[in-house]
């Protein structure tokens, strides 16, 4: 017995909707709540100054660059997993968070997948 199934959905019109500035600035402030405790933290300036934007996060101190490329001894009271690379070390662990998190986004009912 054969049986033949047709979908009438549009895969490329449901991605375009998912793929918008809305999502992905979600995705991003995803992303940097779950990569601060991997984040330097001595005073907070470098963990507070950011600008999320959509696939973005942008460190706004001067020494950001500094901090992310270079191996310091970075103190470990406030962030203890504190490390240079931060985004890079954070993936293993909160990587499946994050997809976690935008699945709940889009299921939540946000992005109109149906309209």
């Amino acid at each position: 017995m054969k049986i033949r199934v047709e979908s009438k959905i549009d895969i490329p019109r449901a991605l375009a909707k998912i793929d918008n500035d809305a999502f992905w600035t979600e995705a991003a402030t995803e992303w940097w709540r779950l990569i601060s405790p991997y984040t330097p933290m001595r005073t907070g300036a470098l963990w507070e100054s950011v600008s999320i934007r959509p696939k973005e996060i942008e460190y706004e101190q001067p020494y950001a660059a500094r901090m992310y490329n270079n191996k310091f001894n970075f103190r470990k009271d406030k962030h203890p997993r504190a490390t240079n690379k931060w985004d890079a070390a954070a993936r293993p662990a909160q990587e499946a968070k994050l997809i976690s998190a935008l699945q709940r986004y889009i299921d939540s009912g946000r992005i109109k997948l149906n309209d």
